[in-house]
């Protein structure tokens, strides 16, 4: 076995390297979802060049190498992380060349600046693929696309088209010379989504650009090539269940109580105590308790670091942690966990007042960079607060704020963690001048600067478009939301039951189904027997809201004809007819829209097709447009 510490650069070398990184067939599918490509740039952004994120294990089968052949290396383990990172190079690749296209048709253009980015784009294009001298044909692992053979320096396993997704990402960005047609259902897999993510995220200026260039390629990560299977699956498992490894909270906690018993001759039991109540608070979740309880309070003294970036990262936590408590123990002890108190009342509401409720309901949104915010304004001082709605009338802006920022993305992800220290900030120089907090002054502090939400219109055109192929957690938010507001006494489904491994009873319900097969009775009924044409529709229309509902029930629907999924029955243990097709009385399936110039639902209509769906979508969006509108805010215009 061999380990030692690389950079990215080095793994996947540009200048003639001759190793290359490919995930067997055996090897499960590309899964990493929205989460995970969010902490990955995140943690690339967000932290100083040579950031550690992990190790990759792979075997290094040289002995069946022929002479003058590249070593392909099978990846066992790392395959997310890296085929993620090249993904993310791939998408630097794209916007590079749309820099020089502009910058050349440009007369007054720098052509040494163009000579330097098509470089590093030519660097870029060497770390993803390389081309195989005719020579050696037989190279292990080439592949031909055109007349070329090639290697791919990460390549991914063929389960679920994810090497056909990988080709034509790297045909769509630039890097083949030979173009890929488009893989059937391309938009609607992880790889597809995973660039396109990337993309979105990637920094408009040039030098931001080659910045974050140069960052990827410093990552460091612990190599280790093993010269068998047995070996690396071995290694892997030794690897993966020695135990769970020292967190963050796990060092500073040992930190802490060391220097409170050197300190302060503290009795260690009991703090030990204090702080596995404390845990209880922030269960899941202490590393981000941790980051937050730092950015809300770097303002104080004793607390802040002045040293360190304007805000707590994970690469910088431990050493803020440590200066913090070398200058005082006890302090930062008994503020951790005071403070974990009250941030558990945000992240594990009880539903005992309005307000743990709207904590409950921003906490489905994924409002969480809000916390720090949220964390200040709950610890302040009495008469802080203009009056005791104030806090509440904010949640509630929040929780619009947040569903709008989810689904149109801005802002960016990068700039929330800094717009929640510029609030407390605004308001400790309110504060400072003896003047209490409103909602009013609450909101406007928000929405200034970093913080201004995506307008109206642009969530309009985000929630109207197939919503549930890019966001499907909001997608399933906002339909609840839309049924909410039908609620009463006697009707109040509970849309958040789970059953018992945990999944939401209520499950977001294709009408017309999103399957790869559409059966022969639907192409008849949305196309006239046109399944080129359904299947148009499909890619159109299918995942956007006016095609969807919920049902306790998706898998007794799945594909069957519109007529029997709108009617279907079942028959209860007790004996008892119920509806569980969308005659069943739910407030989605009961909604009213024009089709046809009448009006018709979900429930009523004879046929399902594509003006049905657009309809229901608009009306849909409609609602929602209202119903998530600050109150600042016109209403749109009707179309």
């Amino acid at each position: 076995m061999k380990a030692s510490e690389q950079t990215f650069s080095k793994i996947i070398q540009s200048d003639n390297g001759n190793e290359h990184y490919h995930i067997p067939k055996y090897q499960r599918a590309y899964s990493w979802g929205q989460s995970n490509w969010a902490q990955l740039f995140d943690d690339i952004d967000e932290n100083e060049a040579g950031h550690f994120i992990g190790s990759i294990i792979c075997i290094d089968d040289h002995n069946n190498r022929k002479p003058g052949h590249d070593l392909v290396y099978e990846l066992i383990d790392g395959q997310q992380r890296m085929t993620s990172i090249s993904l993310l190079m791939a998408a630097i690749f794209f916007n590079l060349s749309q820099v020089i296209f502009h910058a050349e048709s440009e007369e007054d253009s720098d052509e040494d600046e163009i000579e330097e980015i098509k470089a590093k784009r030519r660097g870029i294009g060497l770390q993803l693929i390389k081309k195989i001298k005719e020579d050696f044909a037989d190279q292990r692992g080439a592949i031909k696309t055109g007349k070329r053979r090639i290697l791919l320096r990460v390549q991914p396993s063929t389960q679920n088209g994810n090497l056909d997704d990988y080709l034509y990402i790297m045909s769509h960005c630039g890097v083949l010379d030979h173009k890929q047609d488009c893989p059937s259902h391309f938009g609607n897999r992880l790889m597809a989504k995973a660039y396109r993510y990337f993309q979105s995220r990637l920094p408009s200026e040039i030098n931001d650009l080659l910045t974050l260039t140069d960052k990827i390629n410093q990552l460091q990560l612990v190599y280790i090539s093993v010269n068998s299977h047995s070996n690396a699956f071995r290694l892997f498992e030794t690897l993966n269940n020695r135990g769970v490894p020292l967190t963050a909270v796990d060092i500073i906690k040992n930190k802490m109580l060391s220097e409170m018993e050197r300190q302060h001759q503290i009795a260690i039991d009991e703090a030990y105590e204090l702080w596995q109540e404390m845990l209880e608070d922030i269960e899941g979740i202490e590393d981000r308790f941790l980051r937050q309880f730092y950015n809300a309070f770097k303002h104080k003294d004793r607390i802040g670091q002045p040293r360190y970036a304007a805000k707590a990262t994970s690469s910088t936590l431990i050493a803020i942690y440590e200066n913090m408590i070398n200058g005082g123990a006890q302090f930062v002890f008994d503020e951790l966990v005071a403070k974990a108190k009250v941030y558990g009342e945000i992240t594990q509401p009880d539903e005992t007042s309005a307000l743990s409720l709207a904590f409950m309901d921003l906490s489905r949104i994924g409002a969480v960079p809000s916390n720090t915010l949220l964390l200040y304004l709950m610890t302040l001082e009495n008469g802080a607060l203009e009056n005791n709605k104030t806090l509440l009338n904010f949640v509630y802006f929040l929780q619009k704020y947040f569903v709008r920022r989810n689904i149109t993305d801005t802002p960016s992800t990068r700039d929330l963690d800094q717009l929640q220290i510029d609030v407390i900030d605004a308001c400790e120089k309110r504060l400072k001048n003896k003047k209490t907090l409103s909602t009013d002054f609450l909101i406007e502090a928000y929405c200034k600067g970093r913080g201004e939400p995506a307008s109206l219109a642009d969530f309009k055109e985000n929630i109207a478009d197939n919503l549930f192929l890019y966001n499907k957690s909001m997608a399933r938010y906002v339909l609840v939301k839309l049924d909410e507001t039908a609620h009463n006494r006697e009707y109040k489904p509970d849309f958040w039951a789970r059953n018992d491994e945990g999944q939401y009873v209520w499950t977001v319900e294709h009408i017309f189904p999103q399957g790869e097969k559409i059966p022969k009775h639907w192409v008849d009924m949305i196309a006239d027997g046109d399944s080129d044409a359904a299947s148009e529709i499909q890619e159109d229309w299918v995942h956007c809201l006016g095609n969807l509902t919920l049902s306790g029930y998706n898998s007794r629907l799945s594909n069957h004809s519109f007529d029997r999924k709108q009617s279907k029955t079942e028959i209860t243990a007790a004996g008892h007819k119920i509806h569980i097709g969308y005659k069943n009385g739910l407030f989605l399936n009961k909604l009213i829209f024009k089709c046809n110039r009448r009006n018709t639902s979900l429930a009523t209509i004879e046929t399902w097709t594509q003006p049905a769906i657009d309809s229901r979508n608009s009306k849909m969006v409609e609602m929602l447009c209202e119903q998530y509108r600050f109150d600042h805010e016109d209403a749109l215009d009707e179309e």
